[in-house]
């Protein structure tokens, strides 16, 4: 899991849209993090703490030796994220859509541990609920408003108390995610839930002082930020010391024998890198996160 500690800029440099700065999203419109993104920021990590171990991300463009990274990260895809409620401050949201593609990571994750197989048959099950809105228990105490009987998300999407359920499952899926036992959640259809994502991202506009002549030198522009309490989910694969035995240099190949030891890289490199720091605008604040392996 990739759990944002603070606003999150990944983004892809200007374009034309109506954000001048506009985040990194999939092909039908969720905030995604391009894997190029994490271990990037991940070798940054590696880079000033164990400079030994990022070997393990692959060789920098000024190395003279070249070889395939031992690791292969994924797109980051969105599994929750936090709105606006009109009871309770906010609540995260998710939806079949973003549960299914969590599934498909927990699937292939199986590959080298079979816990993630019955955890994503788990996933599967939340996601094919449809009579009605599955949410954590105490979901209704905490958003559905007195007399309205409904909760009301981002001021105008109400949800109708007849069609939330309140399921063990979602408590489940919080844990699961990350999201502190406080926290409520609740899935959503497809549809809502993306024009919910689009509401609560944070567009910012920001201006360029000439600090002498106390007058904007460039701007007003517009950045779009992810909010603090998303959560994002990514699959790290890896091979085994007996690749990197193969691919690197003697020299190097025994440095990290000697940091490695019995463990396997992956394990390491997990264990050494808890937070990153992901996008722009790293100086004022932004960016931060956490690396929590299910």
């Amino acid at each position: 899991m990739i759990k944002s500690l603070s606003d999150l800029h990944p983004g892809i440099g200007r374009g034309t849209e109506v954000v001048d700065l506009a985040i990194q999203r999939d092909s039908v419109g969720f905030p995604v993090i391009y894997s190029s993104s994490i271990k990037g920021s991940m070798k940054t990590v590696l880079y000033y703490r164990k400079k030994s171990l990022i070997y393990l991300l692959g060789p920098d463009q000024a190395d003279e030796e070249k070889y395939s990274s031992p690791m292969a990260v994924m797109t980051s895809y969105m599994i929750s994220f936090p709105v606006r409620s009109l009871k309770g401050i906010y609540t995260s949201v998710t939806c079949p859509f973003l549960l299914k593609r969590f599934a498909k990571y927990l699937s292939m994750a199986s590959v080298l541990n079979k816990k993630y197989g019955e955890i994503a048959k788990k996933v599967e099950e939340i996601a094919s609920i449809s009579e009605k809105f599955p949410a954590t228990v105490g979901f209704m105490n905490k958003h559905v408003i007195d007399g309205l009987e409904s909760a009301v998300l981002c001021e105008e999407v109400n949800i109708s108390k007849n069609l939330i359920e309140e399921t063990g499952e979602m408590n489940y899926l919080r844990d699961l995610i990350g999201l502190d036992k406080s926290e409520s959640l609740i899935s959503l259809h497809d549809d809502g839930a993306k024009a919910l994502v689009d509401r609560s991202l944070i567009r910012i506009a920001r201006i360029k002082l000439n600090r002498n002549k106390k007058v904007v030198e460039e701007g007003p522009w517009t950045e779009e930020v992810i909010p603090v309490g998303t959560v994002f989910v990514t699959v790290l694969l890896g091979y085994g010391k007996d690749y990197l035995a193969k691919c690197l240099k003697e020299e190097r190949s025994n440095e990290l024998k000697n940091y490695l030891k019995d463990e396997e890289p992956l394990d390491v490199l997990l264990r050494e890198v808890k937070y990153l720091i992901i996008g722009g605008d790293e100086t004022i604040g932004r960016g931060i996160v956490e690396l929590i392996e299910v």
